[in-house]
């Protein structure tokens, strides 16, 4: 799908959309979604104000993002979010808020605002302590339950 419909601030190249979409579908199976044969629909994201710029191109944080099958149904429905410490420091991209819409319902499976555990877990060193300054690009994660608790571990 087109993101020509987004602002500037979520300008993807071809490269960082491929990545984050590879991400997002990876991001599936701890909420019990298979991605196998799905897709990222962007057609009616929203931007919602967390930026960067990586490979090549913007990223911004995203909601009403869709995973649809190959027949073009809707399968959940989210909002994705990234940490990115700036320049050369990794993308990790992941569902914020993520509903599954299989079985003709909507069920929420991440409900909350936080970095998942999943994600803590694949982060670098380098990363965590970028957090936890909290005066980078990701400064809106300096409050997370899990950043605060690695700052607190970590500042003795």
């Amino acid at each position: 799908m087109s993101l020509d419909h987004l602002p500037s601030t979520a300008a993807m190249g071809p490269q960082l959309q491929q990545e984050v979409e590879a991400q997002l579908l990876q991001d599936l199976p701890p909420y019990d979604i298979d991605p196998a044969g799905l897709r990222i629909d962007w057609s009616e994201a929203c931007p919602e104000g967390h930026c960067t710029h990586a490979l090549d191109g913007n990223l911004e944080e995203l909601s009403s993002v869709a995973v649809v099958d190959p027949g073009g149904a809707v399968v959940a429905e989210g909002w994705m979010d990234f940490i990115h410490g700036g320049g050369e420091q990794p993308l990790f991209v992941f569902w914020l808020f993520l509903s599954d819409l299989r079985q003709g319902r909507r069920r929420k499976v991440k409900a909350d605002p936080h970095i998942p555990a999943h994600i803590w877990a694949r982060l670098p060193e380098a990363t965590r302590h970028l957090l936890a300054a909290g005066d980078h690009y990701d400064a809106r994660w300096k409050q997370d339950p899990l950043v605060a608790a690695w700052r607190r571990e970590h500042a003795a």
